[in-house]
């Protein structure tokens, strides 16, 4: 999506430059721009570091039905920083200082994290 916007961007700098720049190169942006879709995903970290294996997942699309997806049985990243890596922006971090750590088996699924992309 970036690439698409910074490629019309330069044609627009350069039709500006020639004197040539029409309301249509404008509008063909903001078609870009408006086509753009955010989706979120929901990794949950056995810790707070972001090497950590994942215990759980969950993806929304603001395009599909309201219930949220798994992507695969299988995690789609090993981990956050797997997940950074290919794009996806940190929204919001665990906050371990919120949770009461007991010894029950399901606890790292208070490491959640919540990313971003757009599409």
């Amino acid at each position: 999506m970036k690439s698409s916007i910074n490629d019309w961007l330069d044609s627009c700098i350069e039709k500006l430059n020639a004197g040539e720049l029409t309301e249509t190169d404008l509008r063909a942006v903001m078609t870009i721009l408006d086509s753009e879709k955010q989706l979120l995903l929901y990794l949950y970290s056995k810790s707070t570091n972001l090497r950590s294996p994942l215990g759980g997942w969950a993806l929304y699309d603001a395009t599909a039905p309201d219930e949220p997806m798994l992507p695969s049985q299988e995690p789609p990243y090993a981990s956050v920083l797997d997940a950074v890596q290919d794009g996806w922006r940190i929204v919001q971090f665990p906050r371990p200082e919120l949770y009461n750590f007991t010894d029950v088996d399901n606890t790292y699924l208070t490491y959640e994290f919540i990313l971003e992309k757009f599409v």
